[in-house]
């Protein structure tokens, strides 16, 4: 019971910070404001999260599962050809990433403040991403579809070659241009990944 009241805390925290953050920005957001929004007191969510950029990186590390949890519908996708499966993924996570950027105008100054510690907190999320991408290049190996010998190098290269297109720093801003562009890129890629 004293779980699942705790989860149920935790949730509500995470749920007031979220909104107020999206909202208002990581600057104009204190921790006194998360706690009344989740009608707890200041020291509850200390007791959950050691500071604001704590509860800042719970909130990308939620974002970034539920991406994660449809790259991996992709790649059970048994009526797309591994082809498809990898432009899909590789679109899918900036697809995501914009339409938060563009719903909220301080997601860009929230990345930002948590920058120095985003790496090390999504370096798990970021390497199952390259484990789903090399589990389909794998699956096109196996089909006759590609040649790939090195599909982990292959797929954290991949997730480079795409980066320019992710805010904050998008070499093209539409987001219909973004993902047209990133196809030209992916049937590029693809067919150089090909069995000859």
């Amino acid at each position: 019971m004293a779980r699942v009241q705790q989860a149920d805390i935790r949730h509500k925290i995470l749920e007031a910070a979220s909104e107020r953050l999206w909202h208002y920005g990581f600057k104009k957001t204190t921790i006194d404001e998360i706690a009344a929004d989740a009608g707890v007191g200041k020291g509850t969510v200390y007791l959950y999260f050691d500071s604001k950029e704590d509860i800042a990186l719970t909130i990308v590390a939620q974002f970034k599962e539920t991406s994660l949890g449809k790259m991996q519908g992709v790649v059970q996708n048994s009526e797309m050809t591994p082809a498809e499966k990898l432009k899909e993924m590789l679109i899918l996570p900036m697809v995501d990433t914009h339409h938060i950027c563009t719903q909220s105008p301080h997601t860009q100054e929230m990345v930002a403040a948590v920058r120095p510690h985003m790496q090390a907190r999504m370096r798990p999320y970021i390497e199952q991403e390259r484990e789903l991408i090399a589990e389909v290049l794998e699956e096109g190996n196996r089909k006759g579809v590609f040649d790939v010998p090195d599909t982990a190098t292959a797929a954290r290269s991949l997730k480079y070659m795409v980066a320019g297109f992710w805010p904050p720093f998008p070499c093209v801003t539409e987001l219909e241009e973004k993902k047209h562009e990133m196809g030209l890129i992916v049937d590029l890629v693809v067919r150089g990944l090909r069995k000859r």
